[in-house]
């Protein structure tokens, strides 16, 4: 089997027509359908259904997709393997981290990263978990956060941390931090992040439970832009904890605990089951989840650890108190 036919009918897939490949390979398209029809002859099965719309993957033809993928970046590990036999750990490791779990951890991942595996060409991916997690499914990322909320089955997970929601409202809203229940939220002028969203999809479905419509003043798919909105009264968000690491954030808001029948949001570590993983992806994979283990047990981060701990790492699960009061760059340590 020639590897081309692999390459050209991967990328047809992923273009979603052969028109659209053919530009991208820089193929003609007379060319690329010959292709494919030798690797469908040579297979004995059809893989692609074809209309005027373009071109879709038989079931057949996804089963063959995605073992296409897996060859093709086993072949594109070579010489990373090469490297790593010859004594050092190298090679690309793609991970994907939702943008609150990357405003509190990616700059010192990258960090250690860097001092501790230099050979490791780090590639880092943000964006919503659901995004995420598909990209892991198919290949394009060796490593990702994801929350459990959207988690795909080719997915190998393991769940580390849960952690609480919180209300948020501009400086002086929300007064000693006092306990505040869903249905008190719901009364708020709300700015809430845009579906497909996790939180907000659990919130609405409690909220639609308790037959509460809740007051959503707008909807925003900018998690920077909703947090300054917040910040200048415009309304309120319920968020994560994890935003809120003291020695990151510089937002100058009120934080006010949700009652305890507020759901928690559950934060994994995951890769693929269907492609493998390298020497530098499983030494990435393990600094993450030290790192992800280090903020909670320090403090930064109002969490709970779920399972046992990586070697060497303290059990000190407390939640932070800092996280009641007001931020703001003064109050910062």
């Amino acid at each position: 089997m020639d590897i081309r036919h692999l390459k050209y009918f991967v990328r047809i897939v992923e273009a979603g027509s052969i028109s659209r490949a053919s530009l991208s390979l820089h193929v003609a398209q007379p060319a690329l359908s010959k292709q494919v029809n030798q690797l469908e002859d040579e297979l004995g099965v059809k893989l692609l259904a074809r209309s005027v719309r373009g071109v879709v993957p038989t079931e057949a033809g996804l089963a063959v997709f995605q073992h296409a993928q897996a060859v093709l970046k086993q072949i594109e590990a070579t010489p990373s393997i090469a490297s790593q036999a010859g004594g050092g750990v190298a090679g690309p490791v793609a991970i994907g981290l939702p943008w609150t779990i990357a405003s509190m951890l990616g700059l010192s991942l990258f960090r250690e990263v860097v001092e501790s595996l230099p050979a490791v060409r780090l590639e880092i991916t943000e964006g919503p978990s659901a995004a995420i997690s598909q990209m892991l499914s198919q290949g394009k990322l060796d490593v990702a956060v994801v929350f459990s909320s959207a988690l795909h089955a080719a997915l190998r997970v393991k769940p580390l941390v849960s952690e609480s929601l919180l209300l948020v409202g501009a400086a002086g809203s929300l007064p000693g931090g006092k306990l505040r229940t869903l249905e008190q939220a719901a009364r708020l002028p709300l700015l809430l992040m845009s579906r497909p969203n996790g939180i907000r999809e659990e919130l609405e479905r409690i909220w639609l439970e308790m037959a509460i419509t809740p007051n959503v003043v707008a909807d925003v798919n900018a998690p920077r832009l909703l947090v300054e909105g917040v910040q200048a009264g415009l309304g309120y968000g319920i968020l994560p904890s994890c935003v809120f690491d003291r020695t990151l954030s510089s937002w100058q808001v009120d934080v006010a605990e949700l009652t305890a029948d507020t759901p928690r949001r559950t934060v994994c570590l995951a890769t693929s089951m269907l492609f493998p993983i390298s020497v530098a992806t499983q030494r990435v994979h393990d600094l993450l989840e030290g790192l992800m283990y280090r903020v909670v047990t320090e403090g930064r981060w109002d969490a709970q650890v779920l399972g046992s701990l990586t070697p060497g790492q303290s059990r000190g699960l407390t939640s932070s108190p800092a996280l009641r009061q007001t931020f703001s760059p003064k109050a910062a340590p």
